[in-house]
């Protein structure tokens, strides 16, 4: 790519900034950048995450007009929230831990958060699930078709949740325990990383979550704290295994396209993203009323 310190002189007006790599996962290159005594992510992505890029930037920075702390995009000079030519985003660095959920106060930072962004999201009720991860749960996605496995776990939860009509909000749609990040100063707790935030149903964040923190029973706190919290009734909450198996399908689909397009983006070699697409289907064969 152009050098960064030039991009970020010439679209954001910073010149002689320290630049120090960080880890930004599988889907993207960030760097911490330091410019007089201000803090800052630069994120970039490849071409064809651009589009996510620029979703995640928009919906972090409406979050934070509600007063969530999101890591939200810097403008450039001409006020754009991602170069698109450069797939590239400056993001205000959200000093902080990020969170694993390993004790309760964790899982109760961590529901609180992600009940709070989907009530700031605008909670409604939402058209055919049918219409969510479209584009993930299909065989005709690049790699689905090589797994048998993976196809009949697709078939068995689109016909589990397509005629599922259910609240919907803004979505994070990947809401690890690291991307809360807590500042023990202040005692807020931020959400970061929003690429590929999209409106859908609220449940798969949830199931999300709980994929995460290890499942129902490791979640518990989690779960009872957001079911407080969030803006799920209890009719919903009951249909999260549904939704824990649409998820782990989602996350095979993932790492089956990884693998079939030979996609090492975060620095990950092939047999990371083998162990990936394993680690679905363990789950999804682990899961009741899966194929």
């Amino acid at each position: 790519m152009t050098d960064l310190p030039d991009l970020l002189r010439r679209h954001w007006g910073l010149a002689a900034v320290h630049l120090e790599p960080l880890d930004g996962g599988m889907n993207s290159e960030t760097w911490l950048v330091d410019h007089e005594g201000n803090r800052y992510v630069a994120k970039r992505v490849a071409p064809a995450a651009v589009a996510d890029l620029v979703a995640g930037a928009e919906t972090a920075a409406t979050l934070a007009r509600h007063g969530l702390v999101t890591g939200a995009p810097v403008p450039t000079t001409d006020g754009s929230l991602v170069l698109d030519d450069h797939g590239l985003a400056l993001l205000l660095h959200v000093p902080g831990r990020e969170l694993t959920g390993a004790t309760d106060e964790e899982q109760r930072r961590i529901a609180r958060t992600l009940a709070t962004a989907h009530l700031a999201g605008a909670p409604a009720p939402g058209p055919s699930s049918a219409t969510f991860q479209a584009e993930w749960l299909t065989p005709a996605r690049a790699g689905v078709a090589e797994h048998p496995w993976l196809v009949a776990a697709i078939d068995a939860v689109r016909a589990e949740t397509d005629d599922l009509t259910l609240t919907w909000s803004t979505l994070h749609t990947d809401p690890a325990p690291e991307a809360f990040v807590h500042d023990d100063a202040t005692g807020v707790t931020g959400l970061i990383d929003w690429a590929g935030a999209k409106r859908g149903p609220v449940l798969y964040d949830v199931a999300s979550a709980v994929m995460y923190l290890g499942g129902p029973e490791s979640a518990a706190v989690f779960l009872t704290t957001y079911q407080q919290d969030g803006p799920l009734a209890p009719r919903e909450m009951e249909l999260l295994d549904a939704f824990r198996r649409l998820r782990w399908a989602v996350q095979g689909a993932y790492f089956a396209w990884r693998l079939a397009t030979d996609d090492h983006t975060g620095g990950v070699e092939r047999s990371d993203n083998e162990r990936g697409l394993d680690h679905a289907r363990t789950a999804l064969d682990s899961l009741p009323g899966s194929p």
